[in-house]
């Protein structure tokens, strides 16, 4: 059988449910078929850091982990801002080992520039795709335009397109 992803609210659910149709074609990108839980998950209040005003991902991605039965792969969608230790923020994180990532909407929909709904959709397409893809074994790519390149800021998101480049396809034959 295969294995399939399997989207949760960390937080406020109407994220996932805004986002549902990207979430769902993040998978489809990799030939998998996405499932929503409707249920929201209260963000584990231990991962929340009050000088930095910011929850850890790590902590999140453990509170994911505990949450995922089988051997489906898990994705944990907050609105929360996210980071890990020795960086000012990240759009995410995944744990192959495990099976489970986290995808933060937070800077993804609200950058310092004015651009349309479908950008704001667009982004968080390419960056939850970008944890499947670390979840099934990619690395991050050096192309640019491929949704594995690395991202520092919304800008660098922005220059991706939302599918994988022929060298890292080729990685998941």
């Amino acid at each position: 059988m295969e294995k399939e992803v399997v989207y949760l609210s960390l937080g406020s659910s109407w994220r996932v449910q805004l986002y549902e149709e990207e979430l769902l074609k993040s998978a489809f990108i990799y030939g998998l078929e996405g499932k929503i839980i409707n249920l929201s998950f209260p963000l584990n209040e231990d991962s929340f850091n009050y000088r930095r005003g910011q929850f850890n991902a790590l902590v999140l991605l453990d509170q994911v982990q505990k949450l995922k039965h089988g051997s489906d792969l898990y994705m944990g969608i907050t609105a929360a801002d996210i980071y890990v230790p020795k960086m000012n923020f990240i759009f995410g994180i995944a744990d192959k080992g495990t099976g489970c990532a986290i995808l933060s909407v937070a800077r993804l929909i609200y950058a310092q520039y004015e651009v349309s709904s479908e950008a704001l959709k667009e982004r968080v397409l390419k960056e939850a795709a970008h944890e499947l893809g670390h979840l099934l074994g990619l690395g991050h790519c050096s192309n640019n335009e491929c949704l594995m390149s690395f991202s520092n800021n919304i800008v660098e998101v922005d220059m991706k397109k939302p599918t994988i480049c022929d060298s890292c396809r080729s990685k998941l034959s």
